[in-house]
């Protein structure tokens, strides 16, 4: 119920249920189940109908769609029905236990009039069926009506090492996001496949998104070499040569991309692209009309179009596209512009400006400048840079249009992160006959993204401590953390030196943290919050600090006044809250204070609502290390009734993972082994070890646990590797071995 004090309306808990697309919403474990990420194919689109509704006073529902929510519940010897309609509904609601009809009614309901009813009942309630019209609604107590058999597990035997096995990973890390990892994963693959179709086409995809474009066109080309018609392959060999100006190769690539069916609406439209860019208007609408042909719903042709009927003086055909366009999204704010551009006037201006209401619009507008300029419409890529406020990258095109030098004096860097290529190429032509840090500074972050970390590095390196500007500090200290550490710690005092806001004193205390100095993270967040108790931003940072410092009391006194914003999956107060009430108990476990030590485990199983945190249900805790202190607790105080109760709930504890969700800490897995050794059963602890980690295969916490369990001190956690449980287990060690 945290999260009910918070709301604005005064009516009670409420419970939001989700339905996706997909079978299950994905989560970076999705990978190494049947259930793999879905990337979006160039140009494509994909139409679907949302339904969000409330449903009143169902108490719960087992079956619901557009036309609204039922439940169905046998309780005392009565069948009770429940439907919310979430549209009007004039039909037969009917109940049949196999062929037997036992309820029939006709109901009138409006929206949100939930309709509830029972009748007597003593059948079999697993063979039940309710309708609502004849097709409208239909709900199966049967629980195998409608299963489907598709497999839920991935191979047991697929070998993640192969070259195959190696670009699935890859490819999932590409669509997740994280180019790093897919670059890593990629290149292992070609190591050991160079002739793997899939691997050498998101190799070059991956190179071309880091703006290395000689290697995505050597990928690119190899992979033509192996299936000279396959339709991706030449897609992306176009894009390639597009970008560096092979214009004869690009439109051969397209050419043939158009062959496949996947392709072929995104082929056209770099076809339309690249004639376009020429000012060949002919050739380029053929080509855009072919797009929208094979996808009348691909906005970027419909767009060209638009501009190509403009060019060409037909006024008519253009704004019928531009109502095409706004009849599929609303919000587009190019058909807009057009209008402006059309016409002229102060209104349409207004017009096109007033629906830019997000909170970087100046993002809008840059996004749009530089998609008139990819067309080779530089006058428009102006007038849109016009409406914008004054940015630094703004400046840079306009500079890189009209060729003209950068008044660094008229904008501040505040708030603007470029990350278009087209912007790394205007920044890297600026730099050519401009000298100045924030060029650097910018295209670093374009680099770092791209995964070119030493170029990102050096011209990082190279701007020194001429900026005033705290976020390049900041920024410059993560980048050379692990490499050049002195000059990190460095460069985040000369951030706090230059604002002394939160985020500044929690990136030098957190760098502190990750070193091991926590007495110098203390240094920076004791006074700090002392002058701001009400920020529990910096108050979790300080209860860590604290609690790495042995300061347990101390840690445990802040934790219970700090009061804690409620996140979506942010749990660290509620941990750091568990680790000071458990250290504290292990503690008192060395100096035998036995009920002072379980008053402490008891406290650490609470959920305080001034943490943030809400409490999960019971079988999805994992209490295997609180009941095992208990079990020694209970054992020290000849409680050998109590002790049993404990110990057996820890071996019953089952870990699991549903939909890519544990329900257990890992480090835990030697406190199971511990109990089944004081069980009398040596050989079922290493066996239950064993099959832990052939179970959960990537979790180093759970080899450790064996290690441990081994005694063998061959096996070294790094701090960073640790969690707050593991500590735990440490101290309780020490603690009982002193």
């Amino acid at each position: 119920m945290i999260w009910e004090k918070l709301l604005t309306d005064t009516d009670g808990q409420y419970v939001e249920m989700q339905s996706g697309r997909l079978f299950n919403q994905n989560s970076g474990g999705s990978l190494y189940t049947p259930f793999k990420y879905l990337n979006f194919a160039p140009y494509a689109t994909d139409i679907w109908t949302e339904y969000f509704y409330p449903v009143l006073r169902t108490r719960g529902y087992v079956e619901a769609n557009e036309y609204g929510a039922v439940n169905l519940k046998n309780e005392n010897g009565f069948l009770k029905v429940y439907f919310s309609p979430a549209q009007k509904i004039d039909d037969l609601l009917e109940i049949r236990e196999g062929d037997r009809v036992i309820y029939s009614k006709k109901i009138t309901l409006d929206p949100l009039k939930t309709f509830a009813d029972s009748v007597r009942f003593n059948g079999n309630d697993k063979n039940l069926m309710l309708t609502v019209g004849a097709n409208k609604l239909i709900y199966s107590s049967d629980p195998g009506y409608r299963v489907i058999n598709r497999p839920v597990e991935a191979p047991k035997d697929f070998d993640w090492k192969s070259a195959y096995g190696l670009y699935v990973e890859g490819s999932a890390a590409m669509d997740q996001k994280l180019y790093p990892r897919a670059e890593e994963k990629l290149k292992a693959a070609y190591e050991l496949d160079r002739n793997h179709l899939p691997t050498l086409l998101r190799l070059s995809e991956l190179m071309l998104r880091n703006l290395q474009y000689d290697k995505a066109l050597e990928y690119a080309t190899k992979a033509l070499s192996i299936d000279t018609h396959d339709g991706e392959t030449n897609y992306y060999y176009a894009l390639v040569n597009e970008r560096i100006g092979n214009i004869t190769d690009a439109r051969d690539g397209y050419s043939i991309a158009s062959l496949s069916s996947e392709y072929r609406s995104a082929a056209y439209t770099g076809l339309c692209r690249s004639f376009l860019k020429e000012k060949d208007y002919t050739r380029a609408l053929g080509y855009a009309e072919r797009a929208v042909d094979y996808n009348r719903y691909n906005i970027e042709a419909l767009q060209m179009q638009a501009v190509i009927y403009r060019k060409l003086g037909n006024k008519s055909k253009s704004e019928n596209i531009l109502v095409t366009l706004l009849s599929f999204d609303p919000l587009n704010h190019f058909s807009r512009f057009e209008k402006y551009l059309a016409e002229n006037n102060e209104q349409t201006r207004i017009d096109f400006l007033s629906l830019i209401r997000n909170e970087l619009p100046y993002e809008t507008l840059m996004e749009l400048a530089v998609w008139y300029f990819n067309i080779g419409c530089s006058d428009e890529t102006l007038k849109v840079l016009s409406q914008s406020p004054v940015t630094p990258e703004s400046e840079y095109w306009k500079s890189y249009i009209l060729n003209r030098k950068i008044d660094f004096s008229a904008f501040k860097p505040d708030y603007s992160f470029p990350f278009r290529w087209e912007s790394a190429r205007v920044i890297e032509s600026l730099m050519k006959t401009e000298d100045n840090w924030l060029l650097k500074f910018h295209l670093a972050l374009i680099y770092r993204d791209r995964n070119r970390i030493d170029e990102s590095n050096s011209l990082m390196k190279s701007c020194g401590d001429s900026p005033d500007f705290a976020p390049f500090y900041v920024t410059r200290a993560e980048m050379l953390r692990g490499k050049d550490d002195a000059q990190s710690e460095k460069d985040f005092k000369k951030a706090l030196s230059l604002d002394q806001q939160w985020r500044y004193q929690q990136y030098l205390a957190n760098f502190y943290i990750s070193r091991g100095q926590y007495d110098k993270a203390l240094e920076i967040t004791t006074p700090f919050y002392k002058s701001h108790q009400e920020d529990f931003r910096m108050g979790t940072v300080h209860a860590r600090a604290l609690l790495l410092s042995k300061k347990y009391k101390e840690a445990d006194a802040l934790l219970t006044g700090l009061n804690i914003i409620p996140v979506e999956g942010a749990t660290g107060g509620r941990e750091f809250y568990r680790e000071a009430k458990l250290m504290q108990a292990a503690q008192l476990m060395q100096k035998k204070n036995y009920s002072g030590a379980l008053k402490f485990i008891a406290q650490a199983d609470l959920w305080p609502e001034n943490l943030g945190v809400g409490k999960p249900y019971e079988e999805d805790i994992d209490m295997r290390l609180e009941n095992w202190m208990s079990y020694l607790c209970f054992t020290g105080m000849k409680k050998s009734v109590e002790a049993k109760k404990k110990l057996d709930r820890v071996v019953e504890f089952s870990p699991r993972i549903e939909n890519t969700v544990r329900n257990f800490i890992p480090s835990n897995a030697v406190i199971t082994a511990w109990a089944y050794e004081r069980l009398g059963n040596n050989e079922e602890a290493v066996k239950w070890l064993d099959s832990q980690i052939k179970t959960f295969p990537r979790s180093k916490l759970i080899e450790w646990s064996k290690a441990v369990y081994l005694k063998d001190n061959s096996f070294v956690l790094t701090e960073g590797e640790k969690d707050a449980n593991a500590r735990i287990i440490e101290l309780l060690m020490k603690e009982l071995a002193d």
